[in-house]
């Protein structure tokens, strides 16, 4: 949090970047797990303060060094940013849930309720021209490699049904399934791929829940309520919400008490001779 008057709240609870679902599984080549690892497994301190407009740019710009994974990871890394999704979530949607039939990046695409921890869709603005760009360029790479094409010339000639992100064999990520009621999954590919990325930002602590927060922030700055960012980050208790906000500290003061000085006394200058004091009236 900006200043040290504030106090750290409690981070937002971890529903694993591997969560509940309401369904089986969204993947058919989910398995069983008995030892599960999931995001807050990394250790270290996680990186609380939201992203600078600066630090984003420098990190797709060292992504994009990474010349085996890199179309696949700046998209991803975009991704992340700009919805707020979590990587198992990002895992589950499919190139027609971001794709329109004619091949363009959808404006305001939409996470399905299949994709959704929570089970329930909720929207993906892809608005802005460096995610669109990432995107796109990462469809070019999956069409020019195979990756689950077809031959209708629809959706860049991408599987309309074939999930977005596919790993580098073309492949969608195993989603497996653990849990003792087998309703909790964990994508361990998508999973590696979001910390290489996180690794290669070389900013200490950086992880998914930092894009969150600086998401929700930004949203916030710009005049969007508790409520419609819980809404797009899929979020249902609002006071988890709030943690991801820089809010002003609660008030401790009486309304009289905060004029006291609303009306700042103006600075002197070296030379003014005026006394100091309390006003009188003579």
């Amino acid at each position: 949090m900006p200043s040290a008057a504030k106090r750290k709240p409690s981070p937002e609870p971890d529903m694993g970047d591997g969560g509940q679902s309401t369904r089986r599984s969204a993947n058919p080549r989910a398995r069983d797990v008995s030892s599960p690892a999931n995001d807050s497994s990394v250790t270290g301190r996680k990186r609380w303060q939201p992203l600078t407009h600066a630090e984003v740019h420098t990190i797709a710009a060292k992504v994009r060094m990474n010349g085996r994974h890199a179309s696949a990871d700046v998209a991803l890394f975009y991704m992340l940013l700009a919805t707020g999704a979590k990587p198992l979530e990002l895992a589950r949607v499919r190139v027609r849930d971001v794709l329109a039939p004619d091949g363009s990046i959808r404006s305001d695409a939409t996470l399905p309720a299949s994709a959704s921890i929570c089970g329930e869709p909720r929207p993906m603005y892809l608005r802005s021209q460096p995610v669109r760009e990432a995107l796109a360029d990462y469809v070019r790479f999956r069409q020019a490699n195979g990756h689950c094409t077809s031959n209708s010339g629809r959706y860049h000639g991408l599987d309309p049904d074939s999930m977005l992100f596919v790993d580098g064999a073309g492949r969608p990520y195993e989603i497996e399934i653990h849990g003792p009621k087998g309703n909790r999954y964990l994508c361990r590919g998508i999973l590696e791929a979001s910390r290489r990325i996180f690794r290669q930002s070389g900013i200490p602590g950086l992880c998914s829940k930092t894009l969150r927060r600086t998401l929700a922030n930004r949203l916030h700055a710009r005049g969007a309520t508790v409520d419609e960012i819980g809404d797009v980050l899929g979020m249902r208790d609002r006071r988890t919400v709030r943690q991801l906000l820089d809010l002003p500290p609660a008030r401790t003061k009486n309304l009289g008490d905060l004029f006291d000085d609303i009306v700042p006394m103006a600075e002197r200058r070296r030379d003014d001779d005026t006394p100091s004091g309390p006003e009188t009236l003579s």
